[in-house]
């Protein structure tokens, strides 16, 4: 159940449109002000979420957390309010573009290196101001990276992934709160280990996106979502160059590293990855080309990785 649909509806100040997605906690719709001069995106919590006081006050609180976060990388939340039937909402930043998820499915569930290695080198900079705020975001996954047609990287849902930490109590099981994504959860969320749960599960999960974008296939391959996670607990993940040979070993060795089982064994934060990540980097390149690497792919500028001429996103809304 998600309620009912509220396109052409009126939401405060703002003119509801078009559906743009149903997730497992909320319903998202493009709005506009009265003067439809701003669009933004307006995300209702679904009204079965809404019976039970400990999400509704998640689903807010949380969800503003990602205004703490210094990063333009992080989707804004403009302002939040509550529907005429009782259901909290939050009005943000509207996104055009794709997320990595569609992109990969429609380049054949295949990305080059460069584009994945870029990808996941503005997640890690975002993961490391989040952090920094002691914001983790639990969900890191290719649908909640989205590229938008201006070529900026956004980390999406950083509020609703705020909602696992309810995943213990009797109501929050009663409405079937998600507590994460079974083909990108480390083995401590896997198991519900919270007091483990961390900065090392957000880069488990990079790990596990790099896997998937350059490989076709999750870490682990299970179609059914409770042999998943029961993979996810009991077995180490493959390396990466077992089920994508010819992968260039300093990305493997990032990606291997990063999906060690023991969550201390992998790097000890995003800024360290980061670094790792653009030293892999390099060192593919230089030993493809047996030179300097060629600036009309991917290169590093003032420390920063570079796309230099990406392929934009269609123009789709979110």
């Amino acid at each position: 159940m998600t309620g009912p649909s509220r396109e052409g509806s009126t939401l405060g100040d703002w003119c509801v449109g078009a559906l743009l997605g149903i997730g497992g906690v909320a319903t998202v719709y493009e709005a506009r002000d009265r003067g439809g001069d701003t669009p933004v995106a307006i995300k209702v919590l679904h009204p079965e979420m809404a019976e039970v006081p400990e999400l509704r006050l998640r689903f807010l609180r949380e969800s503003r957390v990602a205004n703490t976060i210094p990063h333009r990388g992080v989707a804004r939340v403009l302002e939040h309010g509550e529907t005429p039937d009782g259901c909290p909402f939050l009005v943000m930043e509207l996104l055009v573009g794709e997320s990595y998820e569609q992109r990969w499915e429609r380049k054949g569930r295949r990305l080059p290196i460069a584009e994945a290695l870029w990808m996941a080198d503005q997640t890690l900079d975002v993961l490391h101001a989040a952090h920094k705020k002691g914001v983790v975001h639990r969900d890191i996954k290719p649908d909640n990276v989205f590229l938008t047609h201006d070529r900026r990287v956004v980390v999406l849902d950083f509020g609703i992934a705020g909602l696992a930490e309810l995943a213990g109590s009797s109501e929050a099981t009663r409405v079937g709160v998600v507590m994460g994504t079974p083909a990108f959860m480390p083995p401590e969320q896997a198991r519900g280990d919270w007091t483990h749960v961390g900065i090392q599960t957000d880069l488990w999960a990079v790990g596990a996106t790099l896997f998937t974008l350059l490989s076709g296939r999750p870490v682990h391959d299970e179609r059914v979502m409770i042999d998943q996670l029961t993979a996810a607990v009991s077995r180490p993940a493959p390396s990466l160059a077992e089920v994508a040979p010819g992968t260039p070993e300093p990305v493997v060795n990032l990606v291997d590293f990063a999906l060690r089982f023991d969550h201390s064994a992998r790097w000890p934060n995003a800024r360290a990855m980061q670094v790792a990540l653009r030293a892999a980097y390099s060192d593919w390149r230089r030993n493809a080309h047996d030179g300097p690497i060629p600036d009309d792919e991917v290169d590093i500028t003032d420390g920063v990785l570079r796309l230099e001429k990406p392929e934009p996103p269609p123009m789709s809304r979110r």
